[in-house]
């Protein structure tokens, strides 16, 4: 009985004091050669015995000389400010403690019928397939190297080599869902099938395979990430919706989030994509998905703001509150052409206002706001268009189109436009 460790790698090992973790402490210190690793233990600061089971660690660390790092997290004042479950809380700081350890791999000491009780937890939960994968023996920097024993297996283990552990009270207080189903329901699943736990996590291992297949046509290399917003073409939303929910869930991992992001939101969003252009949802995280006509948008939300100023027309770079443009003599690119003479003394940068109207390029006019709709402008942004304007008549709407009436031609005095900063 013993675990596989990469020599040529580091390790950091989180050891609490009770019997799970001690012996995979246990098994790293007798190795021979020894690996390179020292362990890491946390002050939850929910029992009053937390401090001595640090101490328990670091003595038993002592007694084996391995290094031993101890952090102290105050996990009633983060459940208390971010209003989550103690369990949550406490998973949240101890992961953020584990993430900032500068090693190869950071090892915990899950093993199979914990596997099992995650499962169960998702499956409880609803999850989807990724949930039903349980706990994998790899995911980024953390490794679950006893995840192939038993609890039995662990026990028996102790015993042989006398591996000393404190018990945690907590974990016979079934008010803990993950604790209710170590301590009531998989005894009683075990009276049906003594093996219940390891053929849970068989099944677990034939969903995995099946989601890889189905992962691996997820391609999300069409999905546009500019720090925390996400823009994803609509057709990725409209596929079956095995691929769908992949992609999205591919998606907010691209953004960062990893957990509160549920079935019920990829459903909403994927409706989002066949609804008009412009209607939104809120998303957890302070997120808003919106729909902005042939993609889907998911960004901060933040407060809208309407910003009607009137500044006059002119050449060379302009600042305005919903951004700079830039009107040159040469050439630019993604710079829009248009006739400087044909725009009137009286003409303004602004924003839209009621009323306003456009006379397409190669003629038509129509209003300007059904102009935009047709061009598929997202509603979100058309407040914030610096167009050039002569009362009522728009004649160029930067980074968009220039109007017929300013439409370059023979003996025209040329100049071209464009937007420094856009959304």
């Amino acid at each position: 009985m013993n675990v596989e460790v990469d020599l040529s790698l580091s390790y950091a090992l989180a050891v609490s004091g009770g019997i799970d973790s001690m012996v995979m402490l246990h098994m790293f210190a007798s190795m021979k050669p020894r690996p390179h690793f020292f362990v890491v233990t946390v002050n939850h600061n929910l029992r009053k015995e937390a401090s001595a089971d640090c101490k328990f660690v670091q003595d038993y660390c002592r007694k084996l000389k391995v290094k031993c790092r101890t952090f102290n997290i105050d996990v009633p004042s983060y459940c208390q400010a971010m209003k989550v479950s103690e369990e949550t809380g406490a998973r949240l700081l101890r992961m953020g403690v584990l993430n900032s350890l500068e090693v190869d791999r950071v090892c915990t000491a899950h093993h199979a019928d914990d596997n099992a009780e995650t499962i169960l937890m998702h499956l409880i939960r609803g999850s989807g397939a990724n949930g039903l994968e349980g706990i994998r023996r790899e995911r980024g920097k953390f490794l679950r190297p006893m995840l192939h024993l038993s609890r039995a297996d662990i026990e028996q283990y102790a015993a042989e080599h006398g591996v000393p552990h404190v018990y945690d009270a907590t974990n016979s207080q079934v008010k803990y869902a993950r604790n209710f189903l170590r301590n009531e329901v998989i005894p009683l699943l075990c009276k049906i099938n003594e093996n219940a736990p390891s053929n849970i996590t068989r099944t677990a291992e034939n969903v995995a395979q099946d989601n890889a297949y189905l992962e691996s046509l997820a391609d999300d290399g069409d999905v546009k990430i500019f720090g925390d917003r996400a823009e994803i073409p609509s057709y990725l939303l409209t596929q079956p919706k095995p691929i769908a929910y992949r992609v999205l869930r591919k998606v907010f991992l691209r953004l960062n989030i990893w957990y509160d992001i549920e079935k019920q939101h990829f459903d909403a969003i994927i409706q989002l994509a066949d609804n008009f252009g412009g209607k939104k949802l809120s998303l957890p995280f302070n997120l808003v998905a919106v729909n902005d006509y042939d993609k889907v948008t998911i960004l901060k939300q933040t407060e809208e703001k309407f910003f009607d100023f009137e500044m006059p027309f002119g050449e060379g770079t302009v600042k305005t509150p919903v951004g700079t443009v830039a009107v040159y003599r040469h050439r630019q690119k993604d710079a829009l052409k248009f006739d400087v003479g044909k725009i009137p003394p009286t003409a303004v940068f602004r924003t839209r206002r009621k009323g306003d109207v456009f006379c397409k390029y190669g003629g038509g006019t129509k209003a300007l706001n059904r102009y935009l709709i047709d061009k598929k402008i997202p509603a979100r942004l058309r407040d914030s268009l610096v167009l050039v304007a002569d009362g009522s008549n728009v004649l160029i709407i930067c980074g968009v189109e220039i109007s017929d009436h300013v439409k370059v031609e023979q003996n025209s005095s040329v100049r071209y436009i464009k937007n420094l900063i856009t959304d």
